[in-house]
């Protein structure tokens, strides 16, 4: 698998939601604005307009209400009840709280911790006088993610909508897989047997393919979706070509049966979702340390391989990484769901990767596994 030649329709990424769709994917969808609010009360009345004209629901501070725990647990708490994370970042740190960051720092660091999806804004480090603390901040967080500056209140809730319209459009037309073929999906129903999904196709590599797939009636065609992954034989494939560049394409899939996974096993006293972590952690970073503890038997696991000197564009690369990332883990056995991805923007050629997953039970009455988890560099992404 990691050897294949990905046929990958990278024109798809460029797909946007229209009005309605990005307002049914807000509906109910919580974002949490982060900035010191003494600082920039402007800019939070925009970054709420922004919000709420995409149908989302702004998560601000003043907004609160009077509560009976801490400012600190306050903050938190509003962090740990969104999805979606927009941080504004000045010239000044703010007053540091009594675990040593200050608010805005906090916040982030549990959006981060819980996973949210991060919008990252900066403003005022042309005049030279922004607090140490904050420019070791903004630096440090720049060698994982991009963040993005403003000129006025205006264009910050300009920049801050049209984020909201690209994660919705990734979000509304997740990737999928069908043999070597990558494209984004635009719907699947799965009823266990049966796998029917349709899709606006703009690579004609990525069309000649499927129809040789058809026509070979080839069988064991990996397929995997966000939350799948099996074999799958193509049965059916009806086209509507609507350009020289475009197919409506409508595919049905008859699942087939799974094979095992060889890795569920422990060995030489390490568990099998150890063996598996390491296994991991060696293919996609480089690493050792399975061959320090089974030598010659050590056998890494880079689900990323066929991505490496691709050099695709982030709004490809990380939708694609992590549908891969997915496949391989629930392929293997590995995970019964992955619960974070994220992969950082380019910096030095390597990427920061941070991932965590949920073993599969192994008896129906036992407690759910503990969650594993890697952090590491990934390097020709």
């Amino acid at each position: 698998m990691d050897n294949v030649a990905l046929l990958i329709d990278q024109r798809s990424a460029s797909l946007a939601a229209s009005e309605e769709d990005v307002r049914a994917w807000a509906a109910g969808r919580r974002v949490f604005v982060s900035s010191l609010i003494t600082d920039m009360p402007d800019e939070r009345a925009e970054v709420r307009r922004a919000i709420e004209s995409v149908g989302a629901t702004a998560v601000m501070f003043e907004d609160l209400g009077a509560q009976d725990i801490s400012a600190e647990q306050a903050y938190l708490s509003g962090v740990r009840s969104s999805e979606i994370y927009v941080g504004m970042w000045g010239s000044r740190y703010g007053v540091r709280m009594p675990d040593g960051y200050s608010a805005t720092h906090a916040e982030f660091l549990e959006a981060e911790r819980d996973g949210l999806r991060l919008c990252l804004f900066v403003h005022g480090e042309t005049g030279g006088d922004m607090d140490g603390p904050q420019r070791d901040l903004i630096q440090g967080t720049r060698n994982l993610y991009t963040t993005s500056p403003w000129s006025d209140p205006a264009d910050l809730g300009r920049r801050v909508r049209r984020r909201l319209e690209e994660l919705a459009a990734e979000e509304l037309a997740p990737w999928g897989r069908v043999g070597r073929t990558l494209f984004r999906v635009r719907e699947i129903t799965n009823d266990g047997k049966t796998i029917s999904l349709t899709a606006a196709v703009r690579s004609d590599a990525v069309h000649a393919e499927l129809v040789r797939l058809r026509d070979n009636r080839s069988g064991g065609v990996p397929f995997a979706a966000p939350h799948t992954a099996l074999p799958v034989q193509i049965v059916e494939l009806s086209t509507r070509t609507v350009s020289t560049i475009g197919h409506e394409e409508r595919l049905t899939l008859v699942t087939q049966e799974q094979r095992g996974s060889s890795m569920r096993a422990s060995i030489n006293g390490l568990s099998a979702d150890e063996v598996f972590q390491r296994a991991l952690s060696d293919g996609l970073f480089g690493t050792s340390t399975l061959r320090q503890q089974m030598g010659w038997l050590a056998r890494p696991i880079d689900p990323l391989e066929p991505l490496r000197g691709l050099g695709l564009d982030d709004s490809v690369v990380r939708p694609v990484a992590r549908l891969l990332f997915t496949e391989r883990l629930i392929t293997e056995q590995a995970a019964s769901r992955i619960d974070s991805f994220t992969l950082g923007p380019s910096h030095q050629g390597g990427r920061r990767l941070r991932a965590s997953w949920t073993p599969p039970q192994v008896y129906v009455n036992e407690p759910d596994p503990a969650a594993v988890s890697i952090d590491g560099t990934v390097s020709g992404l």
